[in-house]
């Protein structure tokens, strides 16, 4: 007689926990955004105080809200086979960027800090805008 009240209770424990409504949360795909830009030998500009070479890529892409938000990688392309992320030392020059909105600066100088040489041809770069949700 007692195994009716216990089993009333286990089917009502059951009934109760399989009634509750389970809910799925998936995080939305958020799209990152690729730019491929080459950089001829004539858009490297020196500038004659540090020794550097800059070339300057008009990025509209990098708004306000992007800049303040999103992340940036940069990867260039020497070989013409592989991507090699930036910051990189390519034959014995430093190779960097750096972004603001509407514009992404590529920077070469000397891998040492001393005087860096325009490229003999030119250099493929991947920009990739990496969004990302605030």
């Amino acid at each position: 007689m007692k195994k009716w009240p216990l089993l009333l209770a286990l089917l009502s424990i059951f009934l109760v926990s399989s009634s509750c409504k389970k809910e799925y949360i998936t995080n939305e795909n958020i799209p990152n955004f690729t730019v491929v830009h080459t950089v001829a030998v004539g858009d490297w500009r020196l500038n004659q105080q540090d020794g550097t070479y800059t070339a300057v890529i008009n990025m509209p892409e990098i708004d306000n809200v992007s800049f303040n938000n999103d992340g940036v990688v940069v990867a260039a392309m020497f070989d013409g086979t592989n991507y090699e992320a930036l910051p990189q030392v390519y034959d014995n020059l430093s190779y960097t960027f750096f972004y603001s909105p509407g514009f992404l600066t590529l920077s070469i100088q000397g891998a040492n800090g001393g005087q860096g040489a325009r490229p003999t041809g030119p250099v493929k770069f991947k920009i990739v805008l990496i969004l990302s949700e605030q």
